[in-house]
């Protein structure tokens, strides 16, 4: 992604607020940063995800020229890791995590990069390019956990790109009513063929067989990677375990609620810190290491 650097911060009439970021971070399907946490780490990670939400916001919400505002706080993530001071405080917010953490610019520039791109795709042909995305728009998460942890190698990473993508998907098949009314469709074109969904039904009040079908195929796939990422969990230790076990259990319980509700994505609730522990702690037990 190539930008000219700029010091003007992002035109947006609104910042996220810590009550805010509270808030969205209570609606996720993982515990985003425990309390246990030591309280650098925690502040690192509270920084990492108002980031996140923050260009997702700017890519759902935003008035006015989206890709502008997005490029805006692309040239100012630049501007951060060229040594300037960024005026959007979002991205200022990022410096500790550059210097104490060693977070490279790469992942937060492909987090805007993902947002560019729901501003121009609205569909995806096949499973390998809803990957092409998720790679931008959910693995750079994990890598960014990772090194404010202290503990980003080229194998974690692999793995956690894994459990990322897992997440993203399993986000996706609950909030397919939702997405389909933003005139978004992440189901890869070729599964809704497969399984005979016309477009119209991803809304509907009441899902159908067919819909529910399609909806138990791809959590059972996302379930694999899920899966295939989990072994990242027996090479950490401390707090990196437990956080990362917790990601982990999020996802499971959001499978779980998607399993309960007969994959319906109208009637699917985001699990509760009681689902999530309930996963967690079957988790631990068989997990060795």
């Amino acid at each position: 992604m190539s930008r000219r650097h700029s010091e003007d911060p992002v035109d947006v009439t609104s910042v996220r607020t810590a009550a805010g970021t509270r808030e969205a971070m209570a609606g996720e399907n993982f515990p985003v940063a425990l309390t246990v946490l030591p309280r650098r780490i925690r502040a690192d990670l509270v920084a990492a995800y108002r980031f996140a939400r923050y260009v997702d916001d700017l890519g759902d919400e935003a008035a006015g020229d989206r890709v502008r505002l997005l490029e805006q706080v692309g040239s100012q993530v630049e501007l951060l890791y060229a040594g300037g001071r960024p005026a959007d405080p979002i991205v200022a917010d990022l410096a500790p995590l550059m210097t104490r953490g060693g977070v490279p610019a790469g992942p937060w520039l492909r987090l805007v990069e993902a947002n560019l791109v729901d501003q121009r795709v609205a569909r995806y042909a096949t499973f390998q390019d809803l990957l092409g995305y998720c790679a931008l728009s959910a693995n750079p998460v994990g890598e960014i956990v990772l090194h404010i942890f202290g503990c980003a190698t080229a194998d974690r990473i692999a793995f956690s790109d894994r459990v990322c993508t897992a997440l993203q998907l399993l986000e996706h098949w609950q909030d397919v009513g939702e997405d389909y009314g933003r005139g978004r469709i992440y189901v890869p074109q070729c599964d809704l063929r497969r399984f005979k969904v016309a477009e119209t039904l991803l809304d509907s009040p009441v899902a159908t067989d067919e819909l529910r079908a399609l909806i138990a195929f791809e959590t059972d796939r996302a379930l694999a990677w899920l899966d295939a990422g989990a072994p990242l969990v027996s090479t950490l230790r401390g707090w990196p375990r437990l956080a990362i076990s917790g990601y982990i259990a999020g996802g499971r319980a959001a499978a779980a609620g998607l399993r309960r509700s007969g994959h319906d994505p109208m009637r699917t609730r985001k699990p509760s810190k009681r689902d999530v522990a309930a996963a967690w702690l079957q988790a631990t037990v068989r997990w060795p290491g």
